[in-house]
C-alpha cells in the first residue's frame, strides 16, 4: 500500500514563467507578481544589470503582502547607478518566506545612450 507525505515547499522550487527579457521604461513597470489565497515562499529573484554604462539608472522595487487579499506594502527598494562593476553585474533578491504576495517592478530614471535590457530570472514555491 503506497503512503502519501506532504512534500517540503523547498522541494517544489520552480523557475516561473514570468522569467523573461524585459526593456526598461520611465515609468514602474511590473516584472513579477504572484499573490495566493494561501502562504507560500518566493524562493529567489536574478536581475541581469550587465546591460548598464555610464549615465544608466535602474531602480528596483519589492513589495509583500502579509495577508490574503490584503494590500501591497513595499518591503525594499534599490537604485543602481551607471555601470556596474563586473563582480556585482547581477542584482538577488532572497527569499521571502511565508507570504501571501510579491510585486517587483523596475524602472530606469536615467538613460545613457537608449533604455537597456534586463534579463530576470524569478524562482518560487507554490503548492
Amino acid at each position: 500500500m503506497a503512503t502519501a507525505f506532504p512534500v517540503s515547499a523547498a522541494l517544489r522550487v520552480r523557475r516561473s514563467a514570468q522569467s523573461a527579457v524585459f526593456t526598461m521604461t520611465a515609468a514602474w513597470q511590473q516584472v513579477y507578481a504572484n499573490a495566493m489565497g494561501y502562504a507560500w515562499m518566493f524562493v529567489s529573484a536574478e536581475i541581469d544589470l550587465s546591460n548598464m554604462v555610464a549615465g544608466d539608472d535602474i531602480e528596483v522595487r519589492v513589495s509583500t503582502r502579509n495577508v490574503a487579499a490584503g494590500a501591497y506594502i513595499v518591503k525594499d527598494q534599490l537604485l543602481f547607478e551607471d555601470q556596474q562593476p563586473t563582480q556585482l553585474q547581477k542584482m538577488t533578491i532572497g527569499p521571502i518566506l511565508d507570504t501571501f504576495g510579491v510585486l517587483i517592478e523596475m524602472r530606469q530614471t536615467a538613460v545613457a545612450v537608449a533604455l537597456i535590457t534586463c534579463n530576470c530570472a524569478f524562482y518560487d514555491a507554490v503548492r
